[in-house]
């Protein structure tokens, strides 16, 4: 499935609380900004119009209708001076003709409010005006005072610099409380996530709805409601297998006992007949059998019974006292080589299921092989192992033929397909490994579970 679709509740939450944040951070580093200048702002201001009100000191009436300015070099040379900016000044008639200063400098309306701050431009740069009227004996004059604005930019380069820097720490703060904030948050989901994912496939139990919030205890219902469903339909499907391979075994035993007391008093005539109804009779005795297993197995995997120490070469010589008379007919040599072994385990399982490759083996060797069964420990694991020097198994098989109902290609004899099925459920409920692989010399088959050892102690 393609990431791009997924869906995430903690990126949406993340988006959802960041965006917002972000839009606010912005806002206020503007409002922090604006804040932080105006005071800068209102002191240059107010340093134009201390010298506007100096020069407008030096304005007097002279003889005639033209003021006279009393400023003198030196006085000009100061109102000049600064270390970063030009300062100019202006002193205008009250029809705004020149009086004296930078004649070029841009002239105010003539009524204005006293004082009066302009921006404007003279001599290529923007400039900040600070306008003073002064009224003489002669008539009204308009005093101006400007100066380029390279101090005022670095202040407000410096003023935007140090608010950015504290608004961005706290974006970062506030996205570290988020971050971890949401991780908090979905924590409840993501113990579920962990509760479901540690659980076996066969693992119905109901979800514990333990400190799950409130917003995901419905899923959490809904879904403990179809593993009720599941678990009461698995529950019908094993009485069904567990109710009719019981109802099956009993007149199939009977039928078996009449059918071999039959074969031996039935015409030589008679007898093929009889012993392929007989055959027939025992393969379907033996597949209701493993039916049986194969629901109880599960039964046991799923309510986790508990387990007892069980003695392996016990199991091994009840696999191969249960099947003297089956090698015996088939012609098959069956043995034993037992080394002193304990698992924690469910014996009668371990009978099945050693019993099971017990009669895989015996089907699948021709007459004159045979079938060896082993206990014992190596490389630090308990084991147990069944041999034969028959047909073997494809190695393009041997992962199939654990599933039930499966057969290898190259089966010689009938059967269910549920040997191997029932080996694997056994496998799991004692934690053990299952394999199969080509006996000596690629002849025959080995089938070998390692168990985990028992602690020392």
């Amino acid at each position: 499935m393609s990431r791009v679709n997924e869906f995430s509740i903690r990126r949406r939450l993340l988006a959802l609380l960041l965006v917002p944040t972000a839009a606010i951070a912005a806002l206020a580093t503007y409002s922090a900004y604006r804040t932080t200048l105006a005071p800068f702002e209102a002191a240059y201001d107010q340093d134009l119009l201390d010298a506007a009100l100096a020069v407008a000191s030096n304005v007097e009436a002279g003889r005639g209708a033209r003021p006279v300015i009393s400023l003198t070099p030196d006085a000009v040379k100061v109102l000049r001076s600064d270390s970063r900016d030009t300062i100019y000044y202006r002193v205008s008639g009250g029809d705004g003709h020149f009086i004296a200063g930078d004649a070029g400098l841009p002239v105010p309306p003539q009524r204005i409010r006293n004082p009066t701050f302009t921006d404007s431009a003279y001599r290529g740069e923007p400039i900040r005006e600070a306008n003073y009227r002064v009224v003489t004996p002669a008539g009204a004059n308009i005093v101006t005072v400007a100066e380029t604005l390279h101090k005022r930019e670095l202040a407000r380069r410096e003023v935007l610099q140090s608010s950015l820097a504290v608004d961005a720490a706290q974006l970062a703060t506030a996205l570290i409380v988020i971050w971890f904030g949401v991780g908090l948050a979905i924590r409840p989901l993501r113990r579920v996530a962990r509760q479901l994912a540690l659980r076996g496939p066969r693992d119905l139990a109901p979800v514990s709805t333990d400190g799950v919030p409130v917003e995901i205890r419905s899923v959490i219902e809904a879904l403990n409601r179809l593993l009720g469903a599941l678990q009461e339909a698995e529950q019908a499907e094993r009485s069904f297998i567990e109710n009719a391979a019981h109802q099956l075994r009993t007149p199939l035993a009977g039928m078996l006992a009449h059918l071999e007391l039959l074969a031996e008093d039935a015409a030589p005539v008679d007898q093929v007949r009889v012993h392929d109804i007989l055959a027939g009779g025992r393969r379907l005795a033996r597949t209701t059998h493993q039916l049986l297993a194969l629901a109880r197995s599960d039964s046991t995997l799923r309510t986790l019974a508990t387990l007892d120490t069980v003695y392996l070469p016990g199991v091994v010589e009840a696999a191969i006292t249960s099947r003297l008379a089956a090698a015996d007919r088939a012609q098959v040599e069956i043995g034993a080589q037992i080394e002193p072994a304990e698992v924690r385990g469910v014996r009668w399982l371990l009978e099945e299921a050693m019993g099971n490759l017990a009669d895989n083996a015996i089907a699948a060797t021709p007459p004159g092989g045979s079938v060896t069964l082993r206990c014992g420990s190596a490389e630090g694991r308990v084991f147990l192992e069944v041999s034969d020097t028959g047909v073997g198994i494809p190695a393009a098989e041997r992962a199939q033929v654990f599933e039930r109902f499966f057969r290898a290609s190259n089966t010689r004899a009938a059967g269910s397909g549920l040997g191997l099925a029932i080996v694997r459920e056994v496998a799991a409920i004692h934690g053990a490994e299952v394999r199969l692989d080509a006996g000596a010399d690629g002849v025959g088959t080995v089938a070998r579970l390692d168990f985990p050892r028992l602690p020392s102690g």
